[in-house]
């Protein structure tokens, strides 16, 4: 599994390459009264999927791009950073999540808010046009706003209660280029700039998207040396606009505390890995999140006080 803290104890599994396969598996795991596991990348298993079924869609990962009309259509097991190669090269840009190596059928299901163009765009449930999926009778159903609508709207954003997906088409955007990266700071300066990035991020247009994370890090060989074994915190930037505009709106925020490294620049669509550098490979982690209507000042204190330089964590 992607989390390492995880693993999977299925009974049988189904590495499945068309969705002929994975009609057949679901049909199999109905026969035997089993379960059903779907499994693209694992980003987000956390199941041990006992005496379960597990459909493999990883070889289903075929991507085809519509150049002009705009949408892309992919195979259940494609991941995003074959998404973003593929519409870059017709000069688009998909509602991608922040890692490349996610599952677009996992993230879309979910909802999917994009850390680059989710503020401006909504979500990617919102934009998907059609899905073929295999319901638990074992037939292949192909949901749209016209036809299957209760099946469409329930597979986008109710995640994999209703069927396993085999394939999606989904809308793509004229974006080629982003102001983009991440400022780190000095840990010890952390209450300063939670307190300039939560002042100045609510009059920024949609366009910019913005995030605050406190980083512990060891020395991985994939990170940047002044990053090695430090206590930072980051504000991530992916501005859509001009580099001068987002440079311009980007200032405040590199006045709040010397920078150890910033690479926030102008920067290819293809290359919006770098603005969170995340994990590619598998590692041990444990996950939870919580939607808030407002962070204040009660709030980012907590933070400091629960993750900051005078914590127990330190």
């Amino acid at each position: 599994m992607f989390n390492l803290n995880h693993e999977l104890l299925p009974a049988v599994i189904v590495v499945a390459e068309s969705a002929v396969d994975v009609q057949a598996a679901v049909m199999f795991a109905a026969s035997q009264h089993r379960p059903v596991v779907v499994r693209t990348t694992g980003h987000q298993m956390v199941g041990p999927a006992h005496g379960a079924v597990v459909i493999a869609t990883h070889r289903m990962n075929d991507v085809t791009i519509d150049a002009a009309g705009r949408t892309a259509r992919v195979g259940a097991g494609a991941v995003w950073s074959e998404v973003v190669k593929e519409t870059a090269a017709a000069g688009l840009a998909p509602l991608n999540g922040s890692n490349p190596t996610v599952g677009v059928s996992g993230y879309t299901l979910g909802g999917g808010l994009s850390p680059t163009l989710g503020r401006s765009h909504g979500y990617a449930a919102d934009h998907v046009r059609s899905l073929d999926v295999v319901t638990a009778d074992g037939e292949l159903r192909h949901a749209d706003a016209q036809s299957e609508p209760d099946l469409f709207w329930a597979l986008r954003g109710g995640k994999g209660n209703f069927g396993v997906v085999t394939a999606l088409e989904f809308d793509l955007f004229p974006v080629t280029r982003l102001y983009g990266g991440a400022i780190y700071f000095p840990g010890e300066r952390m209450a300063d700039v939670l307190r300039v990035w939560t002042g100045w991020h609510p009059g920024t247009p949609e366009t910019m998207i913005s995030s605050f994370a406190v980083l512990r890090l060891a020395g991985q060989a994939e990170l940047p040396i002044p990053l090695h074994n430090e206590f930072l915190v980051s504000v991530r930037i992916a501005y859509s606009g001009t580099a001068s505009d987002g440079e311009r709106m980007v200032a405040p925020l590199r006045a709040a505390a010397p920078a150890v490294l910033d690479t926030v620049a102008d920067m290819p669509y293809t290359k919006i890995a770098t603005i969170h550098n995340e994990p590619a490979e598998p590692v041990p982690y444990y996950e939870r999140s919580v939607m808030l209507k407002e962070f204040p000042s009660q709030a980012q204190d907590k933070v400091v006080d629960l993750a900051g330089p005078d914590s127990a964590s330190t």
